[in-house]
């Protein structure tokens, strides 16, 4: 069975070598730290977003950066984003903050077409909360009603530790609307551009679920913008699908949203010899 499935991806141009090297990895026959540079872990498309973010938060002066997954369901993800979290923070030389939010109870009800319910049930992706809560170590676990917690959390979240990564995962495209509240405050909340991944669109078309709430907040009065970086998919390597799934949230009115990043000898082309 195994050999089925390598001669399988070995037909996909890049997908026999990465298979390849994630079995490596998993020998631990490639570093972790050079796991996470060519995105050979479980969920490559969180440690991406995760070492952006902790790269940019560095540049910027920060000392610590935020981390978010909304939708956390059995866990799997939550606890992908603790370990990452660990590692990347050793590697960038910077606290990272995990936070994981979910009604604790499985999805609630679609409201409309645009919740896709030809696809998902109330109660789909329910959470054994005593078991994951055993599991973690330092991720923190926000329970209920998205539309609920999210302004709570803003209450409390210290700007010292801006947020940087957020994967969306809560399936609907009325939860994934109240998860937007996260971008809808102070600024200084989050990163000037906050890296977001988005589970759910390979599931839809543009007038329904996470595809439909994009298009709705960029047409809000507050001027913010999630946008797909363009050419990220040929930058990463191997080419993978989840580039696409990639986006930032652009906040043009955090004051830092202008501050020079890139270092002085990537801003010169002298002449070759």
């Amino acid at each position: 069975m195994k050999l089925t499935k390598t001669l399988e991806q070995g037909l996909t141009p890049g997908l026999g070598l990465r298979y390849a090297l994630r079995v490596a990895g998993k020998a631990r026959l490639i570093p972790e730290s050079k796991q996470l540079e060519l995105e050979l872990v479980e969920r490559p498309h969180y440690a991406y977003g995760l070492h952006l973010a902790a790269i940019e938060a560095r540049g910027l002066g920060y000392s610590s950066v935020t981390a978010i997954e909304f939708g956390v369901a059995g866990g799997n993800g939550l606890l992908a984003l603790e370990e990452y979290a660990h590692l990347i923070s050793e590697k960038v030389n910077i606290n990272i903050q995990v936070v994981g939010f979910d009604t604790g109870h499985g999805l609630p009800a679609p409201v409309d077409y645009g919740d896709l319910p030809h696809l998902w049930a109330a109660g789909d992706f329910d959470m054994d909360i005593d078991k994951l809560q055993s599991r973690l170590s330092t991720a923190e676990l926000r329970l209920g009603l998205v539309a609920e917690s999210v302004p709570k959390y803003l209450e409390s979240h210290s700007m010292d530790s801006p947020i940087g990564f957020v994967s969306f995962d809560l399936d609907l495209w009325s939860s994934t609307v109240d998860a937007f509240g996260i971008f809808r405050g102070q600024a200084e909340h989050c990163l000037p551009r906050t890296w977001c991944y988005f589970d759910d669109i390979v599931e839809t078309v543009q007038d329904v679920g996470e595809l439909l709430a994009i298009d709705q907040f960029n047409e809000e009065s507050h001027g913010r913008k999630i946008r797909r970086p363009y050419m990220l998919r040929a930058n990463v390597p191997f080419q993978p699908a989840w580039a696409e799934q990639l986006f930032q949230v652009h906040l043009f009115d955090n004051p830092r949203y202008t501050h020079l990043l890139t270092a002085t000898e990537n801003r010169n082309l002298p002449l070759r010899n």
